[in-house]
């Protein structure tokens, strides 16, 4: 902040002067506030009003600029729990240790929209709702897909992407719908809701569930002729089969849209609040349709929000 000190040295006489003639012309502080958004998440007091009016007073009554303070575990940190195993959603670039992926970009902008630095904390997708309810991140940003279960154990944002289920089979199966899978196998990443369509179906199927703690361990097993089908995210199938995918043939896609959303602790409403508008944000300016259209050849993301 800039001060300005005005000294005026002024005899006794002058100063009944001016108060005889009633003269009061000194000019007001000028206010050069911006009235555009910022991202800052620290300000002095006074700005920090000046911001509030400011965002007050907006006409569209959508907010323009982050908060100045983020509830995070780790003060100026954003953590986000992420199972770096599930491309294009979040995976490994070629060094093996650089995270990228729809998802990590994704947090990366909500990060940045915060002023907020972003650590991602790869874990294990058996124990990744357990993560965040004991506070080892923040939020889950990892293809979380929203159903009724989850939002009664954790709070689940509306959705930002969705997606569609997929039976995958090579071109010379015999495989040309669900109920083809009698009497054989399919490949599911396990608690997935892919897995809990199968778990719930696959009696009634008469197919034979495998599940794998890695959805690429579930492509190595169908390219390798161990299991006759994979049954999962239609994105992550194009990824997985790629040059292969002319091979490959998809014999059923659930009807239903699969909306996918991020996860917050159950009751820290405050926070998912804070990024549910930074989503909105980042859809607003495009940045999120950008990144869909990078990760997945379209907009993934139209009419959710």
């Amino acid at each position: 902040m800039k001060k300005k000190l005005l000294s005026v040295v002024l005899s006794m006489a002058m100063v009944m002067s001016l108060a005889a003639c009633g003269n009061s012309d000194s000019a007001p502080a000028s206010n050069n506030q911006d009235s555009a958004a910022t991202t800052e998440t620290t300000a002095p007091e006074t700005q920090a009003a000046a911001d509030t009016e400011t965002a007050a007073a907006d006409t569209n009554g959508a907010q323009t600029e982050a908060p100045a303070t983020v509830p995070t575990i780790k003060d100026g940190v954003l953590m986000v729990g992420m199972e770096i195993g599930y491309p294009p959603m979040e995976y490994y670039d070629e060094d093996g240790v650089t995270a990228i992926g729809f998802d990590v970009e994704v947090a990366n902008a909500v990060a940045d929209y915060l002023g907020l630095e972003l650590e991602l904390v790869d874990t294990a997708w058996d124990g990744i709702f357990a993560g965040v309810e004991t506070d080892k991140y923040d939020v889950i940003f990892s293809s979380v897909s929203i159903t009724e279960e989850r939002q009664a154990s954790h709070n689940i944002s509306e959705p930002y992407v969705s997606n569609h289920t997929v039976l995958i089979v090579p071109n010379d199966s015999e495989i040309n719908s669900l109920e083809d899978l009698n009497g054989h196998s399919t490949a599911v990443q396990a608690e997935t809701t892919s897995d809990y369509f199968m778990q719930e179906r696959g009696a009634e199927l008469g197919v034979e569930l495998f599940q794998y703690d890695k959805v690429l361990n579930c492509f190595d097993e169908l390219k390798a002729g161990r299991v006759d089908s994979v049954f999962t995210d239609s994105v992550v199938a194009a990824y997985y089969l790629g040059d292969d995918a002319a091979n490959y043939k998809t014999v059923w896609e659930n009807d239903e849209l699969e909306p996918i959303g991020f996860c917050v602790k159950k009751g820290n409403d405050e926070l998912t609040q804070i990024l549910e508008d930074a989503i909105d944000a980042l859809y607003a300016d495009g940045t999120i349709k950008g990144i869909a259209e990078k990760y997945f050849g379209s907009d993934l993301t139209e009419g959710l929000r």
